[in-house]
């Protein structure tokens, strides 16, 4: 994949722990609760960039409209002191989709569907789980939603999502975005063909899919 080296800053952060995230269950487009843990590191991230960016003027804050991200997005805007009206959504910035899977443990979709995890394991990049989509589709929207950005922006996604968007900037290849982590506790700064990141102290609970 080519590398989108370009002047325009952008952060990108997960939204908070989620109820979901807790259980170990997948969500994909489906929603659940920030837990007490996700409201807490949305306040981290929006102490980390009021002091990354000392000048909000000009800045864009774009979220996923689902409603995890959008609560996080929320939770930052009032530690960035702006008003939530300031807050863009955009789909191209939502989740993978895992379609018929969503809701499930990854114990309840073997039982349900035996095999069905391996199956997606053997070729992660391409696998489309039944009514969902794969990390090729996503890369599809979340590269047309990179190429557009042309101001300093701050995005504030989901995990998949952020993994995809900081390989497409990078340039990295299928098994490097797939090897990158998802955490909710730091933000990526990424400017000028560089990505760099920001952690907070709180930690976070992950399943990596």
């Amino acid at each position: 994949m080519a590398a989108r080296p370009r002047e325009t800053e952008l952060y990108v952060v997960r939204h908070g722990q989620t109820t979901f995230n807790v259980e170990g269950r997948l969500q994909g487009w489906r929603d659940s609760p920030l837990s007490g843990l996700g409201r807490t590191q949305a306040q981290g991230h929006g102490a980390l960039l009021k002091t990354l960016i000392p000048n909000l003027e000009g800045f864009r804050l774009v979220s996923s409209p689902l409603g995890r991200a959008l609560d996080t997005a929320r939770i930052i805007c009032a530690g960035l002191g702006l008003a939530g009206d300031r807050i863009e959504t955009d789909g191209r910035l939502k989740e993978l989709s895992f379609g018929e899977w969503e809701g499930l443990t990854l114990a309840e979709l073997e039982a349900r569907v035996p095999g069905a995890w391996e199956a997606r394991r053997r070729d992660r990049w391409r696998f489309v789980p039944p009514g969902g989509e794969s990390y090729e589709m996503m890369a599809v929207r979340v590269g047309a939603w990179l190429d557009e950005v042309d101001r300093p922006t701050i995005a504030v996604c989901h995990g998949i999502t952020g993994r995809v968007l900081r390989g497409l900037y990078g340039g990295l290849t299928e098994e490097e975005i797939l090897a990158l982590d998802e955490p909710q506790d730091a933000v990526f700064h990424l400017t000028r063909g560089s990505i760099a990141r920001f952690e907070h102290p709180d930690e976070d609970q992950t399943l990596s899919v």
